[in-house]
């Protein structure tokens, strides 16, 4: 679980990254990020996605991934938005998308 200090939690927080922040994207997502002091994310899903127990299930999977990456990633405050698709990845999968859009965003 991503500790409080690494969550955007505001819809506030959320809607000014996704206004002045640049984005990278694939088939499954679209993460928007800005540059920060500490690294803090919030994770969207619509309900294209699935119902709430396929929404809230993509959301655990990704905080743990998020978890993992927090120490070798550049600071940034970023929005994690998924795609319709993405509840059909299994774990390591989604861990490897979320990889790639992470590195892509430290170039």
């Amino acid at each position: 679980m991503l500790a409080r200090p690494n969550r955007l939690t505001s819809g506030a927080e959320i809607r000014h990254v996704i206004k002045l922040g640049k984005r990278v994207s694939n088939n499954l997502a679209t993460v928007h990020f800005l540059p920060s002091d500490v690294s803090a994310f919030a994770i969207v899903t619509s309900r294209a996605v699935g119902n709430a127990v396929v929404r809230n299930r993509l959301r655990r999977r990704t905080k743990a991934i998020l978890v993992t990456h927090l120490e070798s990633t550049q600071p940034i405050q970023a929005v994690i938005r998924f795609r319709s698709g993405a509840n059909e990845l299994g774990f390591d999968e989604l861990s490897e998308n979320i990889s790639e859009l992470l590195k892509r965003i430290a170039k």
